[in-house]
């Protein structure tokens, strides 16, 4: 596209937001579409006036956007709370989609650029796009007033109403839910290709190492909220690197019994009329472990919406019949849900006993968690499945113990 003298700038910017020819101040467009590398390189020439940068009007322009876009969910969404309303504005504002709404506009092919920020894809980033936009706005509110502001928002943002632009921002999404699960995931940048001007990021998130999603983007951050869609659409290996953790295995130590009962008190007294026993590798004296104290707590009706306070709730986490919650802190718990004197109520009391009877046993079992450990299954779930084999054995064993101690 030929260079635009600034008359065709004006009048073009003034078309593409739906307003009367002749409605934007010339001097507040021009300022509005002016970059600060533009305004320097000027300023720098000999005989030249100091041109003002659009920062000012972008100042302006985000607090603008801010109340109308803020007005506008308020009365699209009479039913939503003011966290969900919040959310909507957020989504609303975000970089991303004002960039959106700026190519849209054709806003990139009107700014006013330095050189070096020309030959840098600067008509393409997203960040100088929502700036200008938020400039342009405030070009309008000064030139037309609030009515005709609200006006050209609202016939600018319509397209991501109708389109389901107001979704929640994915990278958001996961923050909050690893949030709720004390946890933080991590961006990387595997891959940058192609010249300045059009640069393409792939990035993936992790958490603790494990991969959950990769996405590509012109930007990091456009990259970034790629991979955190790309993991909030496979919950499976969501689910499993949520689960997941980093174990080690200690020598037994004698303060867990009391422990487990000062724990197990505090959980009878949140929750009600439930049982709760002491089981797993710490309760049984002399027997290494995880050093984290695994409580039973049996209820006489499983309820999914069940909550404990101070504990992270993780579902079933593999285990039909069972609501498994842990407690991470100077002293971890975990909680495992059960139905009163159901199957899996039985089996976890019948194991920590025949081990507690059978020292041979545990110590079997102790050397097996050792050699997990040291064959490089420091992650709880890969420790689980190299344990599962022999919790399996020892469970059969403790059954058929149990029947001959009975009489059967």
């Amino acid at each position: 596209m030929p260079e635009l003298r600034d008359q065709q700038r004006v009048a073009l910017l003034t078309a593409r937001l739906g307003l009367p020819e002749g409605a934007l101040k010339p001097e507040l467009a021009l300022e509005a579409l002016r970059h600060g590398s533009y305004a320097h390189e000027r300023s720098l020439a000999a005989g030249r006036e100091v041109l003002r940068s659009n920062e000012r009007l972008e100042f302006l322009g985000d607090a603008v956007f801010g109340l109308l876009i803020a007005r506008r969910v308020y009365e699209r969404f009479p039913g939503a709370t003011e966290g969900e309303l919040t959310r909507l504005r957020a989504a609303l504002v975000r970089e991303e989609s004002l960039a959106i709404v700026a190519r849209q506009l054709g806003l990139g092919e009107l700014l006013l650029l330095g050189r070096g920020e020309q030959r840098s894809g600067g008509r393409e980033n997203a960040a100088r796009l929502a700036d200008a936009l938020e400039a342009v706005i405030a070009a309008v509110l000064l030139s037309c007033g609030l009515e005709r502001t609200q006006e050209t928002v609202e016939r600018l943002l319509a397209p991501l109403f109708d389109q389901g632009a107001l979704a929640r921002d994915p990278k958001t999404e996961l923050q909050q839910l690893f949030q709720s699960r004390r946890r933080t995931p991590h961006y990387q940048v595997l891959a940058v290709a192609g010249p300045d001007h059009a640069r393409s990021y792939e990035v993936e998130v992790r958490l603790d190492g494990t991969p959950l999603g990769r996405g590509r983007g012109r930007s990091k951050k456009e990259a970034e909220q790629a991979a955190a869609r790309a993991a909030l659409e496979a919950p499976d290996v969501l689910d499993r690197a949520l689960l997941d953790e980093a174990i080690s295995v200690v020598s037994s130590d004698p303060r867990w019994r009391e422990l487990a009962a000062e724990e197990a008190a505090r959980l009878r007294g949140a929750l009600g009329e439930v049982q709760v026993e002491h089981i797993g590798s710490t309760a049984v004296a002399h027997l290494d472990a995880k050093p984290v104290i695994d409580l039973l707590v049996g209820v006489r009706e499983l309820t999914p919406v069940l909550r404990i306070p101070d504990y992270e709730g993780c579902g079933e986490a593999g285990v039909a019949g069972r609501l498994y919650f842990r407690k991470r802190g100077p002293v971890s718990f975990n909680a495992q849900v059960v139905e009163l004197e159901g199957p899996l109520w039985r089996d976890a009391l019948l194991l920590r006993d025949y081990l507690r009877a059978h020292p041979e046993e545990r110590e079997r079992y102790a050397a097996h968690k050792r050699e997990a450990i040291a064959s490089g299954a420091t992650k709880l779930l890969r420790y689980s499945e190299q344990k599962a084999g022999l919790m399996l054995e020892l469970l059969e064993r403790a059954r058929g113990w149990a029947t001959r101690a009975a009489g059967g």
